[in-house]
């Protein structure tokens, strides 16, 4: 009776309704407005600091913790680490410039059009965080030549202080971060590595118990691999929140090497159970009912429990008696899987309790998906900065550098964001031109009307909130960063404050300027479409199979895998889940070589395997097929000299074989591509 009694209350238009309405709208919007408090904090924090020790351009304080808060706030705190590393180094090039050529300005715009270049290709070459540290040194370096121009000669004093209010802006962002409820991103990353184990572990059992591959099992992983980049990303915004996640990377790292493995076992039992069918008694009898056994449920529950399960999961796999060369196959994937699993449930259990040993880091090859999107954007920053430069120099603007500051960040900030690049350019400039229009509107109607500091953080506040409300929006986000960066040097927020109408328009006209022309740089020289950056990561991947498989360059496992497993991760969105397969494919074959020949090692055997390597690499498929078969049915490669025979080199060596005559069956079309010429252009630099 009490329900039908409220019922009119609640009714469509009736106050309470409204204000359940209200408060709804309110927490859908409160992960916003909580952005919005954190952004205004940080550039109040940072320009208090700034008045109060006296320094002059506190806007260059402001912008940096406008720039360093973002919505994310695990990136946020690392990227705060790397950009006062960025800072500091875009500072020392840019005084050691000045003190090369301090009455030859055109070496020395020549040399810092170099550096900014230098910085470009580095932000798309380093990975995630490293690549704002790069970027933010360009543009440091941009930041003090323009302000050095007046008096070269107290270049260094002018560094100092530039490089201390950058710091400051950084530190004040840090602080607001730390003093907020984070947690988010970690939180993200546990999910993100639960839904992997279930897949993982899902969909390879389906593989077991299904006898092989089917088309939605190879979709779904494919869909795992495809979100190795993304699981990056997750794990240093998580690595950011906390010092104690930050101390054990080396663990993230074993993790991911784990999955990476997994995947690789699940592609090559199902790719064999469904062209042979071996082994099923054995599946069907114990590696099924083990795999079973651990149960992800329990993740939520007992996690520590589940991880000493997998790991009797994994000795009982070890146990296992071999029988033939697909019960190899199926027993080795399923270890693989196993440990696949073990890794991403400690990594689960790293991130929900604070006493998880910690891991050493393995050694990590240095590789590069491709130097290509690197060099273009190294170039384009370049032409960028020179061709700003080149302007100033013949128009004689007196705020020429303050656009050459902008054009460099414009190009720098966006070149790593490949195909999206030119669309958050455009936005960024037009977030630039908004402001000068709101810009006017404050500098001449309400600043000069204040006298107190507590007004204009009154004003500042209110603006960066509703600023920051829409940036951690969807709406063309990007915009009101634009906003957020240009606010404060057109507002001229400094100590003391000033008011002039010509040098706002001509601040206005430079910011403007700049910024769209580190956009139509971008239309100038476009990145490269995503079609044919995947081709072009398929067709280096291919490249670099066969000459793995001739002997030349590098042929160790590790580098072989952390290669592919870049390249995977460097596939973009629009990729086909086929492109994904085909990476997945030659990392496997690579691995399968590496090992064929580590085993195979001794002559006559090792030139037999080479000439079937040789005939692989050329795409002889029918001439490897049946030196390979050669090898596997010969004398060398029947006996199993050993007593534990799933240890023995023969029984391992024809296992290898057989993922290269699988791989041979089912991708004979990747392996007999002849060199793509577009694909590969300046491949010498790939």
């Amino acid at each position: 009776m009490s329900e039908l009694h409220d019922l009119p209350n609640r009714q469509s238009g009736s106050p309470l309704a409204v204000f359940e309405a209200a408060l709804a709208q309110l927490q859908l919007l409160r992960p916003r407005i909580v952005f919005g408090l954190r952004l205004a904090t940080s550039v109040c924090l940072a320009l208090y600091i700034t008045y109060y020790l006296e320094l002059q351009n506190s806007f260059w304080a402001a912008t940096t913790a406008a720039i360093v808060c973002q919505p994310n706030l695990g990136a946020s705190l690392q990227k705060g680490r790397y950009r006062a590393i960025g800072t500091v180094i875009g500072g020392l090039v840019m005084v050691a410039l000045l003190a090369m050529f301090p009455q030859h300005r055109n070496s020395l715009l020549l040399c810092l059009a170099l550096w900014c270049g230098l910085c470009g290709f580095a932000a798309v070459l380093l990975r995630n965080l490293a690549s704002y540290a790069a970027a933010l040194s360009g543009i440091t370096a941009v930041i003090i030549f323009a302000d050095t121009l007046a008096d070269p000669s107290g270049a260094f004093f002018l560094a100092v202080i530039r490089v201390s209010e950058i710091c400051i802006g950084i530190a004040s962002a840090g602080f607001v971060m730390v003093l907020t409820d984070f947690g988010a991103a970690r939180r993200q990353l546990a999910h993100t590595l639960r839904q992997t184990a279930e897949q993982l572990a899902s969909g390879f059992v389906a593989t077991l118990s299904q006898g092989g591959d089917t088309p939605d099992l190879v979709s779904a992983r494919r869909s795992v691999t495809r979100g190795l980049g993304s699981l990056h990303l997750q794990i240093d915004a998580a690595i950011g929140e906390s010092s104690y996640l930050r101390s054990r990377t080396g663990n993230f790292r074993v993790m991911i090497e784990a999955l990476v493995g997994a995947l690789v076992g699940w592609r090559n039992a199902g790719t064999h159970l469904a062209l042979h069918g071996d082994g099923r008694p054995l599946i069907r009898e114990r590696l099924v009912p083990l795999l079973e056994s651990i149960d992800l449920a329990q993740l939520n529950r007992a996690p520590r429990q589940l991880a000493h399960t997998a790991g009797e999961v994994a000795a009982q796999l070890r146990a296992l008696p071999v029988t033939d060369d697909g019960n190899r196959i199926a027993i080795e994937a399923a270890r693989d899987v196993v440990a696949g699993l073990s890794g991403l449930i400690d990594a689960i259990v790293l991130l929900c309790e604070r006493n998880s040993p910690r891991v050493a880091a393995p050694t990590q090859p240095l590789v590069t998906a491709d130097l290509l999107p690197a060099l273009l954007n190294g170039a384009r920053v370049f032409v960028a900065v020179l061709a700003m430069s080149a302007f100033w120099v013949v128009s004689a603007w007196p705020n020429g550098a303050f656009a050459i500051v902008f054009a460099a960040a414009g190009t720098l900030i966006f070149g790593s964001f490949g195909d999206q690049a030119r669309v958050l350019a455009k936005d960024y400039a037009i977030g630039a031109a908004s402001m000068v229009v709101l810009g006017a509107v404050l500098y001449f109607g309400v600043l000069p009307a204040l006298s107190t500091f507590p007004a204009l953080v009154a004003v500042l506040g209110l603006l960066f909130i509703t600023l920051g409300i829409l940036q951690a929006g969807t709406w063309h986000s990007v915009t009101f960063l634009g906003m957020s960066v240009a606010s404060l040097p057109l507002l001229g927020v400094g100590n003391p404050a000033s008011y002039d109408a010509v040098a706002y328009f001509n601040l206005a006209l430079s910011i403007v300027t700049g910024t769209v022309v580190g956009m139509l740089f971008f239309v100038v020289m476009p990145t490269i479409p995503p079609q044919l950056r995947a081709r072009r990561l398929l067709a280096l991947s291919l490249r670099d199979f066969r000459r793995l498989a001739r002997g030349a360059g590098r042929t160790d496992h590790a580098h072989w895998t952390a290669l592919l497993t870049r390249r995977a991760e460097a596939l973009p969105p629009q990729a086909t889940p086929e492109d994904a397969g085909s990476l997945m494919a030659l990392l496997s074959l690579g691995q399968a070589v590496i090992h064929l020949r580590t085993l195979m090692c001794r002559e006559p055997v090792a030139g037999d395997l080479q000439r079937a390597l040789d005939a692989l690499a050329a795409g002889q498929l029918a001439m490897a097929r049946e030196l390979l078969e050669s090898l596997s049915h010969g004398g060398s490669l029947t006996a199993d000299t050993m007593d534990d025979a799933s240890m023995s080199r023969p029984g391992q060596a024809r296992a290898a074989a057989a993922v290269i005559l699988d791989i041979i069956d089912l991708h004979g079309e990747l392996l007999t591509t002849p060199p793509d010429a577009r694909a590969l252009f300046l491949s010498a630099f790939g």
